[in-house]
């Protein structure tokens, strides 16, 4: 705590700083609320304490069409900030719980998040936005800067290109708000972690809006030797340079270093050298990454953005925008994979005993830049009597990765999932690194007509041009990949009353793919690879049931074509280096997934809040050159799934309010024969606060949060996802664990 209490004291001078400067101008601020424009250019009051989640989002920026939700033909889920706040969810393994179509995959204490929708892996680098531009994902989120998360279900062709078909999540950052407002959060859990967080918003006396989050963390968690700490810094800007023009600029910093904790993986009990059997006893708190050289996953993420907005008329408005991002990573892990005890080399898995082989691998210095820029006219015409709203924009976007030159992926001995062992290090730099460059500038238009009250059209397509360059540190084995694609997108809607909707649309989208940098396992390692397009068909349905609360249904078909493995013996073309194994061909496995969601959001009624999803996925191979595979269900995707969360307030005690997350997954298979699968899970989350009023301090009234995860204490094999490499990996559930928070405003 000596470490946590000395960053906190750092804080201090800041909160008492936007207090005073809170007071300030608090009179001015009513005079410049009422002599200037500010106003218009900023959003509504939002003040993170709120003592209950609203779930009354009438919007979403990913949509692309700046429709309410209900007019909107698009599956799109949000997860406001008071939601996540409610839950006590701090990384995104934990919002996802909030919606049925998205689930984990990797997603483990210490590393880069990772997510699926509808069954399919967003692309790091080009399915998630900030405010709209395009962002890295190979940062990760710090939820204190965050207002909402917006998740676009399906392919998203139109609106991010090169993609995959899964969807697109976007983080909406904290902007300046029309009062002044301070509020100090404290918050930790029974495993050791604390945290502060200060957000403040303050207006200057030109009507100059700041935003700024300050959060300090030390991290700790069930698992053993987890112990870390991250800081988190941000600021948003909000600058109304007349009616009609302002300007909006951010920034953050956000670093983190902790020991993240691999995965386990089947045991190959018949002894043919591949894993078969899920381990029958789970210890949650196991860490293998726990040897006494091992040491932490570090990054230290920037990230700067700006944008300009102008309305000419009161049809015809500009946008302009473009961010930067910079990551500098450190990544280090004992990891277990594979093993080389058993009569058979066992891959992937371990020995039938629990026997794993370990590797120490370093990769210190890794630089991952990205910056993008977006500018677009959107505009209202009649033609023929009918109002067409339109959208004209480009955008670009850069991605370079500089790995360094060397990097240690060494075996160093062998220990056990049911007793470890100390093995000692090896930190030779012996592996050389791949580098990887990608470039694209593309071009986009889409038009909303409205050809009756009732009826209305959705047309778009987004043309991409992009380069992606790949080469070996040393220079070797060069790789440059040049192409165009277009990605189309159509929709129809109709509405039989003010109050539902029924609509259908088509639409592609194309996703590029890399073979794994592992030199001994492919001839074309970390080479690029040609874009696939995949292509969908959604049918859905939206219902208004009470001004507040909102149901909708859909049902899709997604096709996705894959890149597969083949042996380099098959491929006349394949150099014969030894040891080469396989070469990774483009396109020649498809995946289709067909689902029906089910969504209801919103307010019951003054005390009850709701928001409960489930989806239905068949999702399966239906063309690979490996036969076996046709049919067959694709791996740690749940046939089933549920998500309910409800909140209560207790109208009898003013302030005291109750609430309950259950998430529900039918079983998942963990391998490609689907001879191996994790046993159907529920899982119990429960929470309660209290808004409490001091007669001293009327005016700074005290939210008091207690959360427990997994009330029931149900331990389980939360996931078993498959690596780019073939490797399987199992996760399972987090055990009981609470959580205490204290917010005041000021």
């Amino acid at each position: 705590m000596a470490h946590f209490n000395k960053n906190f004291s750092l804080f201090l001078p800041l909160f008492f700083s936007a207090s005073w400067a809170q007071h300030t101008h608090g009179q001015t601020t009513a005079q410049t609320t009422a002599s200037t424009t500010a106003p218009q250019q900023l959003e509504p009051v939002t003040i993170t304490s709120k003592a209950a989640p609203v779930l009354e989002v009438d919007r979403a920026d990913v949509s692309g069409f700046g429709l309410s939700l209900l007019k909107t033909p698009q599956s799109i889920s949000v997860l406001s900030s008071d939601l996540l706040n409610t839950v006590a969810a701090q990384t995104l393994s934990q919002a996802i719980k909030l919606d049925a179509s998205l689930a984990d995959s990797y997603n483990t204490t210490g590393y880069i998040e990772s997510i699926s929708v509808r069954g399919f892996l967003l692309n790091q680098k080009n399915n998630f936005r900030r405010d709209g531009l395009a962002i890295s994902n190979y940062a990760p989120l710090a939820f204190e800067g965050i207002e909402q998360i917006e998740i676009l279900k399906g392919v998203a062709g139109l609106l991010a290109g090169v993609s995959a078909p899964g969807g697109l999540l976007q983080t909406i950052t904290k902007k300046p708000q029309r009062e002044t407002f301070t509020t100090l959060t404290v918050s930790g859990d029974q495993y050791g972690s604390a945290k502060a967080h200060i957000d403040t918003n303050i207006i200057l006396n030109n009507g100059i809006g700041v935003r700024l989050n300050i959060a300090s963390e030390k991290l700790q968690s069930h698992f053993d030797h987890t112990n870390g700490e991250r800081q988190f810094a941000s600021m948003s800007v909000a600058v109304p340079m007349s009616a009609a023009t302002s300007i909006s600029i951010g920034a953050d910093y956000h670093t983190r270093s902790q020991r993240d904790v691999p995965g386990l993986g089947l045991l190959d009990t018949n002894g043919d050298g591949v894993g078969d059997t899920l381990p029958r006893t789970i210890n949650p708190r196991l860490n293998l990454n726990n040897q006494s050289w091992s040491l932490p996953y570090q990054s230290k993420t920037t990230t700067a953005q700006i944008a300009l907005d102008h309305r000419f008329t009161d049809d015809w408005n500009a946008h302009l925008a473009a961010n930067t991002q910079r990551s500098r990573i450190n990544d280090r892990i004992a990891f277990p994979d594979g093993c080389s005890n058993a009569a058979v080399y066992v891959y992937p898995g371990l020995c039938a005993n629990g026997d794993v082989d370990i590797y120490d691998f370093r990769s210190e210095g890794e630089r991952r830049t990205l910056t993008s820029w977006d500018a677009h006219l959107d505009g209202r015409i009649n033609v023929a009597t009918m109002e067409h709203k339109l959208r004209i924009g480009m955008n670009g976007r850069t991605v370079i990765d500089r790995l360094p030159a060397f990097e240690a992926y060494n075996y160093v001995g062998s220990t056990n999932i049911f007793n470890p062992i100390a093995v000692a290090s090896d930190p030779a730099l012996t592996s050389r690194n791949t580098n990887g460059s990608e470039r694209t500038l593309e071009g986009y238009a889409s038009i909303n007509s409205s050809i009756s009250a009732a009826w209305q059209t959705f047309v778009g397509v987004r043309v991409s041009r992009f380069k992606r360059d790949s080469a070996v540190s040393d220079g070797s084995e060069a790789t440059q990949l040049s192409q165009t694609v277009s990605t189309p997108w159509a929709g129809l809607s109709f509405a039989p009353t003010t109050t539902s909707l029924l609509y259908a649309s088509w639409g592609e989208g194309a996703e590029l793919e890399s073979v794994p940098n592992r030199p001994l396992q492919y001839v074309n390692s970390g080479a690029v690879l040609p874009a696939l397009k995949s292509r969908q068909i959604e049918i859905g349905g939206k219902w208004q049931i009470e001004p507040r609360l909102l149901m909708t249904m859909a049902l899709f078909d997604i096709k996705k074509p894959y890149a597969e493995d083949q042996a380099a013996a098959q491929i006349p073309s394949a150099p014969g280096a030894p040891g080469a194994k396989l070469v990774r061909m483009s396109g020649s496995k498809e995946a289709r997934h067909r689902g029906l969601e089910l969504n209801m959001t919103g307010r019951v009624n003054e005390a009850f809040s709701l928001q409960a999803s489930a989806t239905a996925l068949d999702a399966a191979y239906v063309r690979a050159n490996d036969q076996s595979l046709i049919g067959k269900r694709i791996t740690n995707i749940p046939r089933l799934a549920a998500s309910i969360f409800a909140d209560y307030k207790i109208t009898a005690i003013s302030g005291l309010a109750f609430n309950a997350l259950l998430t529900l997954r039918d079983s998942k298979t963990a391998t490609s024969d689907g001879s191996v699968k994790l046993p159907r899970s529920g899982q119990l989350d429960l929470g309660t606060r209290y808004l409490q009023r001091l007669a001293s301090m009327p005016m700074h009234p005290l939210l008091w949060r207690l959360n427990i995860e997994n009330a029931t204490n149900r331990i389980y094999w939360r996931e078993a996802p498959i690596q780019s490499w073939g490797g399987i990996y199992l996760f399972p559930s987090t055990p009981r664990t609470v959580r205490m928070s204290l917010s005041t405003d000021w």
